[in-house]
C-alpha cells in the first residue's frame, strides 16, 4: 500500500468491514416483498421450467459491477 495516498494505521486492514446479511431461506423472511415478476421467475425456476446458468449470471453481475471480463 505504499503507492496509495490514504493513510492506513498499522494492524488495521480495510477488509474488516461490517458483515453482509445473506438471506438463505426465503420462507423465513416475511418482511421481504419481491416484485411479482421476480416471484413468478422464482416459481418457474423452482418448478424446473426455467434454467439459470450460474456462469452467465456471474458474468452479468460482474459486468454490472464494472469489471471487464474476457
Amino acid at each position: 500500500m505504499a503507492n496509495t495516498p490514504k493513510y492506513t494505521a498499522p494492524g488495521h486492514h480495510a477488509s474488516h468491514s461490517a458483515p453482509i446479511p445473506v438471506v438463505t431461506d426465503m420462507g423465513s423472511s416475511a418482511d421481504v416483498k419481491l416484485s411479482p415478476r421476480v416471484e413468478a421467475l422464482r416459481k418457474l425456476v423452482a418448478a424446473g421450467q426455467y434454467q439459470v446458468s450460474p456462469r452467465y449470471l456471474a458474468h452479468r453481475i460482474m459486468r454490472s459491477a464494472g469489471f471487464k471480463l474476457e
